[in-house]
């Protein structure tokens, strides 16, 4: 199997390579923490060509490789035990001792004696690797440049739209806390971020596809999006028989073709030789927002693939269904929390079509509340750097809390801990609301939080029937039935890995890394937050038991296994129905450590 280009010679830089080392420490891949060893400098086999630094510290000797392999490591404090500490790393195989100096002999080592198909796995993993190096340069160039000369949103949007495509585009630019080569968008080249990406905010226009009627499923566009026949070029007189569908042009020029003729459809429908509708990317890249009503977003297959190889950026026909029924069951359970539904927004997500029930022809509308001159951001964008070098959290606790950081923390991370707790113990629902799917909308009045795209969340039928059987009926509509589950573990493992981890703990560990407060007194607060609303949820009848085991009183959290189910192993191996939800149960409890 050859090898990918030298990540080194790539200019793979130090920042990225500690990312992706750290992930392999973190997510144990290959058992290369839970069955190697931790031994002192001065049992390294080159003791003598070794600096007093290393001579001093920690090494992970890994001895189940085909190689020995010795990396120098010191104790992590978030998320894992051990963290890597610099290079040069060390292969040892019988008498012979070799230093290694990159990323790419790292790599090297770890696939070694891997069956062929686990090796693939492994060699395009290197590769990713290189393209997150190249991106994150291209965009690294495009925030400093950004950042010198402001580019305006739209002056005719309402702030609350303007604001959101800003922030979008700060957390773009800004790497995914867990997995380390996010920065990759696999399938596209420079030309294609500089097009198409939310980094860059580029503005381009849809192209658009006449199906048959009769295949097309689902509902149509709103006038104000819809072009005619003859907007798009085509004759007037396939309105008869025909519907137009929005197809993004990253996928009209690169896998359309390929698409339609494996499904056999090519001579099936009719391209538009004209665009219509000009669109700007928000931080999901495959949604768009359309210049001329930016509380209407478009969301539409991508043949790029982010967070891992496996994850292509098509929409299965199920989401359409799936999304609106949950987000429906939200907004009726909420309604019963008066605590929260005061302080909870939810997109409309009911409009949605797909053709011929093909993943690569399709569309969700999601419809916005009404908004005004509210600031709006995603939780994704708070710990990301803002143009005054502050992160951006503080600056909107400049804004809105009179500069108290802590402040705007305990306030966001209060309203996460209670719904999100009310959910999934007293309703047995559990969303995926990660940062990117949780948007704070910041005004005079308040704090409020805005959920979209909840279409994979996990929901235990028969709490949820005990306490809403006027609801729970909606459950038996849901096409992926990978939703239901019929235990609370499924619920715990995402509560702690996205709400509890995700968007509370990263903040946390922003903060402290910026010198804005002190780790243990935040995390001190999420604690007895927690225990507090715990203790209501008791004297309201519900049962916390389970809770307080999986969040309070045991050593190790679940932890996302990222990397290895997205990349570098097969369902086959990891045996997880979604590579998204694929747990080890290795990450030190921060909340046991105040």
């Amino acid at each position: 199997m050859n090898a990918p280009p030298m990540l080194k010679a790539a200019g793979v830089p130090d920042y990225l390579t500690r990312r992706v080392i750290d992930a392999l420490l973190r997510e144990d891949v290959r058992e290369c923490v839970s069955r190697g060893a931790i031994v002192h400098g001065f049992a390294h086999p080159l003791l003598d060509q070794l600096s007093p630094t290393f001579r001093e510290g920690s090494w992970l000797r890994i001895d189940h490789f085909d190689e020995q392999l010795w990396l120098a490591v010191e104790p992590g404090q978030f998320m894992q035990d051990w963290r890597f500490r610099a290079f040069p790393a060390l292969s040892c195989r019988r008498t012979n001792a070799k230093p290694l100096h990159d990323l790419a002999e790292i790599l090297t080592c770890f696939r070694s004696g891997l069956d062929p198909q686990t090796e693939a796995l492994h060699v395009a993993f290197g590769k990713e690797c290189v393209t997150a190096s190249e991106h994150r340069t291209w965009c690294e160039a495009e925030r400093t440049r950004w950042f010198a000369m402001p580019d305006e949103e739209p002056s005719y949007w309402p702030a609350w739209a303007r604001s959101l495509a800003r922030h979008d585009r700060l957390a773009a630019l800004h790497d995914h806390p867990f997995y380390p080569t996010a920065r990759a968008k696999l399938g596209f080249e420079a030309e294609h971020l500089r097009a198409y990406a939310p980094e860059f905010q580029p503005v381009f226009a849809l192209r658009w596809l006449a199906v048959p009627r009769t295949s097309y499923e689902g509902a149509a566009l709103p006038q104000c999006l819809r072009p005619s026949f003859t907007d798009v070029g085509l004759d007037e007189a396939l309105t008869a028989d025909h519907v137009l569908m929005p197809v993004h042009p990253a996928l009209w020029d690169a896998g359309l073709g390929d698409f339609l003729a494996q499904a056999d459809l090519a001579k099936a429908v009719v391209r538009a030789p004209r665009s219509y509708l000009s669109v700007m990317p928000t931080l999901s890249v495959r949604t768009v927002v359309p210049l001329s009503c930016p509380g209407l977003h478009l969301k539409l297959p991508l043949t790029i693939r982010t967070l891992g190889a496996t994850n292509l950026r098509t929409i299965k026909p199920s989401t359409i269904i799936d999304g609106d029924i949950v987000q429906t069951i939200l907004r009726d359970v909420t309604a019963d929390l008066p605590a929260i539904s005061g302080r909870l927004l939810l997109t409309d997500e009911a409009t949605g079509a797909t053709a011929f029930g093909q993943s690569f022809l399709g569309y969700i509308l999601r419809r916005y509340p009404e908004l005004n001159e509210e600031t709006v951001t995603p939780v994704a964008a708070l710990a990301a750097p803002a143009p005054d070098g502050r992160l951006t959290i503080e600056a909107l606790a400049d804004r809105f809390y009179e500069d108290d950081v802590e402040a705007l923390f305990r306030d966001y991370s209060d309203l996460l801990l209670r719904l999100h707790l009310s959910l999934w113990l007293k309703y047995g629902v559990a969303l995926e609301a990660n940062q990117q799917n949780s948007l704070l909308v910041f005004s005079d009045s308040g704090l409020r939080l805005l959920l979209k795209d909840n279409d994979a969340a996990r929901i235990h039928s028969s709490v949820l029937a005990a306490r809403r059987p006027d609801v729970a009926g909606r459950v038996d509509a849901i096409r992926d039935r990978r939703i239901i589950v019929d235990a609370d573990l499924p619920l715990a493992q995402m509560f702690i890995t996205i709400t509890l981890q995700l968007n509370i703990a990263v903040i946390v560990e922003a903060l402290h890394h910026a010198g804005r407060a002190d780790r243990s007194d935040l995390y001190r607060h999420v604690r007895a937050r927690i225990v507090a609303i715990l203790e209501e949820l008791a004297m309201d009848g519900i049962n916390i038991v389970a809770a307080r085991r999986h969040l309070l009183e045991a050593e190790r959290l679940p932890l996302k296994y990222l990397l290895r189910a997205a990349s570098l192993e097969s369902k086959a191996q990891t045996g997880a129905a979604d590579v998204n939800k694929f747990y080890g149960l290795t990450a030190p409890n921060f909340l046991r450590q105040i």
